[in-house]
């Protein structure tokens, strides 16, 4: 029954190790530092801090001024869709400078707003108009988590140390919380797949030359 205890107690101090990283979504390395707002030892993921929030109050601000009776109902589809396609400037790379990322995210957050009142104004039932909204934006959530899923893993792989979170300085904050509470490296055993990649980088290298 104490070995339980300790186990449950291990398994939440894990978690919790892990908070920092549930607030920014990225490592704390010079490699990500234009994906978050910093507030003291706070690192607040840009997209979810800046996009979510907007999208949110949004709705709100859309309903309670009635937007609709200045701007007409069937352009909020237009503008929706416009604000969001703001997220090509992260495939052009632009975002890559802070201030064009903060905007960004907040149109899209706007554009969210619009869309779903173009869908929740729709004269169809409201069985069709909740399905509309839950598969649209599953498929818009989709898209984005996929996107930042894969720049994560491409920035890693393109580091001189690709995955090597066992002893990344975009983790010290992890490992210093394990070393505090006295918990296993998660990470460390990903040293053998760090060497794996860096092989396959000169293998690379070699038969380009």
């Amino acid at each position: 029954m104490q070995q339980k205890r300790k186990n449950i107690k291990k398994a939440i101090f894990h978690f919790l190790s892990f908070w920092p990283l549930v607030l920014s979504h990225h490592p704390e390395c010079e490699r990500f530092k234009g994906h978050t707002l910093n507030f003291g030892k706070f690192h607040l993921c840009i997209g979810c801090f800046v996009g979510y929030p907007t999208a949110i109050i949004g709705i709100f601000l859309i309903s309670s001024f009635n937007i609709s009776s200045l701007i007409p109902y069937q352009s909020f589809l237009i503008i929706g869709l416009g604000l969001l396609s703001t997220f090509f400037l992260s495939i052009i790379n632009l975002t890559k400078i802070k201030v064009v990322k903060i905007i960004q995210k907040f149109l899209m957050g706007i554009g969210a707003s619009f869309l779903f009142w173009w869908i929740w104004y729709g004269e169809t039932s409201i069985n069709v108009r909740f399905y509309t909204f839950s598969y649209t934006f599953s498929i818009i959530l989709g898209i984005l988590n996929f996107y930042h899923v894969y720049g994560f893993f491409t920035t890693c792989y393109k580091c001189n140390t690709p995955f090597a979170w066992g002893s990344c300085s975009g983790f010290n904050f992890l490992r210093a919380y394990e070393d505090k509470h006295n918990l296993r490296n998660l990470f460390v055993g990903m040293d053998s797949y760090t060497q794996k990649v860096l092989r396959k980088r000169e293998e690379k290298k070699l038969k380009k030359s």
